[in-house]
């Protein structure tokens, strides 16, 4: 493609006019006519800002990125591989930045250029005002989802660190758009909350991985598996619970736990292992009851304080659909008695309380 034709179709296409690319640009419009018409060509010092007014490289320009790609490449990390082993801050921070403005869309240098003014120049304010509007670029142009999460890791660390009050909502910014698990976002909470909003936080976050990892177990059982097998799963999936509900209780998530519990049972059965059943089938009524207690606090769950009645009525409303379903299985015909019984207290004690409201 012609430059006069790329030109032309990267303004049209950010609905530019050609007065406003030359304003952009400190040239006349009658110089940008001309560049689309092919009667001029731009000066090769306005390469770069043009490049950076459209959000391209200037080999994109010209359609030359093929052919000098690699070649760039290898002089470019030449360059940073010396200033690294000199250990030039400054010289790494504008070689990086000057790579960013020939190449806007190198993405996979902000992080690093990131890393430089967070080891070197924390506290430069008009550093981190250039770091900011790249990350706001990146989140809106980058499509690398590993790439801009890179770039809010970086940015939550490099705003908190400064130490400038402006900053640290931004830093709490970046946190909500990390993700939680693959860049280990838990462990910058620290970074933007203090207290007991910190150890909230901290909570809720034990409990999505909890959460998560429970999810992940259950979806290694087979159909095909013998019931040994199926048992250990569902035991090391039940486990995670308990150590997060602490035999207290849990509200909302109590659900999996006892879904596990009634597998374990059922599986249980199949073995000929009535006892065993039982003694699970006595830790789903158990469970149950506190749910029945649940409003007092000393029977909470210190990690599930936060969480355990954000769906109070969503979770009456799953037990009982739970224990009727525990109701219509085979395997714990033995029990049914003992379920139907608590299955009658449970949704008489909340339609009771429901009345008083």
């Amino acid at each position: 493609m012609a430059l006069r034709t790329k030109l032309k179709e990267l303004r049209v296409s950010r609905n530019m006019t050609q007065e406003s690319v030359a304003e952009h640009l400190g040239v006349s419009s009658q110089t940008v006519s001309k560049w689309e018409r092919g009667l001029l060509s731009p000066d090769i010092t306005l390469l770069p800002k043009i490049a950076v007014l459209f959000k391209c490289s200037i080999d994109s320009l010209f359609d030359m990125g093929v052919m000098f790609e690699s070649e760039h490449k290898r002089e470019f990390e030449s360059k940073i591989k010396e200033l690294q082993l000199n250990g030039d801050m400054e010289g790494l921070y504008h070689e990086r930045i000057h790579e960013i403005r020939l190449n806007p869309d190198h993405y996979s240098v902000y992080p690093e250029i990131m890393g430089t003014v967070l080891r070197g120049f924390s506290k430069d304010k008009e550093r981190i005002e250039t770091m900011i509007s790249l990350a706001d670029h990146a989140e809106q142009y980058c499509t690398d989802d590993d790439i801009r999460n890179e770039i809010y890791r970086m940015m939550l660390q490099l705003c908190s660190e400064s130490g400038y009050p402006e900053y640290k909502e931004k830093s709490r910014y970046y946190y909500n758009k990390l993700p939680m698990l693959k860049h280990s976002r838990e462990i910058y909470a620290v970074q933007v909350m203090n207290g007991e909003e910190h150890r909230i936080q901290v909570r809720k976050n034990l409990i999505n991985l909890i959460d998560m990892a429970e999810c992940s177990i259950r979806q290694l059982i087979l159909p095909e598996m013998p019931p040994e097998e199926k048992l250990f799963y569902y035991m090391n999936a039940a486990a995670l619970y308990e150590t997060v509900t602490d035999g207290k209780y849990a509200g909302f998530y109590d659900l999996p736990l006892l879904s596990d519990y009634c597998k374990i049972a059922c599986i249980y059965v199949q073995l000929g292992k009535t006892e065993e059943a039982r003694a699970y089938v006595d830790r789903i009524m158990n469970r149950v009851e506190k749910h029945i207690n649940g409003e007092s606090a000393t029977t909470w769950s210190v990690f599930m304080q936060e969480s355990a009645l954000l769906h109070p009525k969503r979770t009456k409303n799953l037990c009982s659909t739970f224990l009727k379903y525990m109701t219509e299985l085979s395997e714990l015909e033995l029990f049914r008695n003992d379920i139907c019984r608590m299955k009658e207290k449970y949704e008489d004690f909340f339609a009771k309380e429901e009345r008083k409201q």
